[in-house]
């Protein structure tokens, strides 16, 4: 039996499902981590810290209530990605952060559907009605998708009190109440 976080939603768009994070996922987890994929997040990492950074992501589930979903095509339970809510304690503010681990699901708007939903699920379920993107500057392609959802600079925003974070840019996503929830949950929560 594979070990799994009870109690936790899934997340279902037209395309995908999206499911906390599982020991089924850490291979891949930490293969992405230890990869120059990584590099907009603190990457590339060792083995070990690698393994330690995704066993963050499932305790965040357990002491939070909420953490990064991963990201399958529907009808497949293997993980291409991760999106969701994240809060570590030295974040200022919640954040919502997403990352896919394979160059080859890139461009095909997996990231977008994915963010929109657990940005719907974040704003309904769990109350919140601000959130920002933590974002490397150099990390082209997650601003295209913050600025595609809606998102706005924010430069008065303050930064996570960590090494190496000057710099960074934070993406403020829209409100609530100006966003249609209902289109970006279509799939459904079960």
């Amino acid at each position: 039996m594979t070990p799994h976080l009870a109690d936790t939603p899934v997340l279902e768009t037209g395309r995908l499902t999206l499911r906390a994070m599982s020991a089924q996922d850490m291979d891949k987890a930490t293969a992405f981590l230890m990869s120059g994929r990584s590099g907009y997040m603190g990457g590339p990492y060792s083995h070990a810290d690698a393994w330690e950074h995704g066993c963050h992501l499932i305790g965040h589930w357990a002491v939070r209530g909420y953490g990064l979903f991963t990201i399958c095509l529907k009808g497949s339970d293997e993980a291409i990605g991760e999106v969701g809510p994240y809060h570590p304690v030295s974040w200022p503010e919640p954040e919502f952060a997403w990352g896919l681990w394979d160059a080859g699901h890139e461009g095909a708007g997996y990231a977008a559907e994915a963010a929109q939903a657990v940005r719907a699920f974040a704003y309904r379920a769990l109350g919140w009605t601000t959130a920002v993107s933590y974002i490397d500057p150099r990390n082209a392609p997650s601003i295209a998708l913050a600025e595609r959802l809606g998102c706005t600079l924010d430069k008065d925003a303050r930064l996570p009190d960590l090494p190496d974070w000057e710099g960074t840019l934070v993406y403020r996503h829209p409100a609530p109440a100006d966003l249609d929830l209902a289109a970006d949950t279509a799939g459904g929560v079960q």
